[in-house]
């Protein structure tokens, strides 16, 4: 049986581009479902498998409450996603098709984004549009999701000589993902989930290290405001048998408004869930901020380092550092499952250690004096007279976590 693409476009504006499309798959072997996303019914020349008024109705709306809101594309497009989602979530589970593609402007791709989010790991996901690019960021349609983006160069608009070459591109790519036949069961055993910085790169190498020797296999997510969100949604999903929480920094930019911040969840499923864990306060000891031209003067005024030409490193202050443990705590307190604090008393990043540009001791004991205050008894804490990234607490920790598992 031959591989199928739903592809999701507003036909109004797309419906010939869809077509080209669909006869490029169909000479490579793969079968089209077209899901037309379009607010006023009108096709161009394609036949719709799924149409407006199916969409309206999983959202449990109406035809004529559409119409009612047309003339506002941001109310029309909240009416319309609902039941996208619902519906493409619904196809793919009774298997009518295996991957999923969708062309279309800054409407369209945030009319098919949500659908595409709330499809598995592991299906092909095709995002083609002219808008997410270099100067738009790829959050806003992407999420936690593993969704690629094609920058369609041009704007969608007409079968043409630029065009055809994106098209063919982008169906290659698609039929390249089909062809693969990922799986998209998470089934893994002795599976630990893992956050690192490049600030704690050195513990996480040598953590990994000793847990692959233990016969665990490791899953590393970079805690960048997206990482660690996604972290918690597989372990949600039941992949993980432990996790070694290494990285906590994006509580922090969440509650300061950082660069890489979190959404409030973060630093909760392991416990809820019941999952062993080891968690430790990496990297809660500064606020990651953009360009060093760009700061705002208040934190000009704070020690300071220059990452990279993008983002800079600003040190919290110990009250903030006592309000980043009061919060972590209260998260904390709530784990049903094995857990154990691990803290490394000589620092808690690369460049807070004693000689670097970011190391504060009077801070760093703040924060550690709040957040065993904070903790309730029943969560153990553990200090380790080393620097995050000494050897001692890497193995530390991953004795620590061997046990609790």
């Amino acid at each position: 049986m031959g591989k199928i693409v739903a592809i999701l476009a507003t036909l109004d504006t797309k419906g010939d581009e869809v077509r080209f499309i669909k006869e490029q798959f169909a000479k490579r072997g793969k079968s089209v479902f077209v899901v037309d996303m379009g607010f006023t019914g009108k096709t161009q020349g394609v036949h719709a498998d799924v149409n407006r008024e199916n969409i309206l109705e999983e959202a449990g709306s109406s035809l004529d409450k559409l119409v009612s809101v047309f003339h506002n594309r941001s109310e029309a497009i909240e009416l319309m996603v609902p039941g996208i989602v619902k519906i493409v979530r619904k196809l793919y589970d009774k298997g009518e098709f295996q991957g999923i593609m969708a062309i279309g402007g800054f409407d369209g791709a945030l009319l098919a984004a949500g659908a595409m989010r709330a499809l598995p790991l592991g299906v092909p996901k095709l995002l083609l549009t002219p808008v997410a690019q270099g100067q738009q960021t790829f959050g806003t349609f992407v999420g936690t999701s593993d969704m690629l983006i094609m920058h369609s160069v041009i704007d969608i608009f007409g079968v043409n000589e630029v065009s055809r070459k994106i098209f063919n591109t982008a169906v290659g790519a698609m039929s390249g993902m089909l062809d693969m036949e990922v799986s998209t069961r998470l089934e893994g055993k002795n599976v630990v989930a893992m956050t690192m910085y490049g600030n704690t790169t050195p513990a996480a190498m040598m953590a990994k290290k000793k847990l692959e020797e233990r016969g665990y296999e490791v899953v590393v997510f970079h805690p960048n405001g997206t990482g660690g969100m996604c972290m918690e949604e597989l372990i949600d999903q039941g992949l993980f048998d432990g996790v070694f929480d290494l990285t906590t920094h994006e509580v922090v930019d969440w509650i300061y408004n950082g660069v890489h911040a979190s959404g409030p969840e973060r630093l909760e499923a392991a416990g809820r869930n019941g999952i062993p864990q080891v968690v430790v306060p990496g990297c809660v000891d500064f606020i990651l901020m953009g360009p060093i031209d760009d700061l705002a003067p208040e934190f000009k005024k704070r020690k300071v380092y220059k990452f990279n030409p993008a983002v800079t490193m600003v040190s919290t202050t110990a009250e903030e550092m006592m309000h980043i443990a009061e919060i972590m705590a209260e998260k904390l307190n709530r784990a049903k499952g094995a857990l154990l604090v691990l803290i490394p008393l000589q620092g808690f990043s690369m460049y807070c250690h004693k000689g670097e540009a970011l190391y504060d001791p009077e801070r760093d004991a703040a924060f550690i004096s709040s957040f065993k205050k904070c903790l309730q008894p029943h969560v153990r804490v553990m200090e380790v007279d080393a620097h995050i990234n000494d050897p001692l607490f890497a193995e530390t920790a991953v004795a620590e976590l061997a046990k609790l598992m």
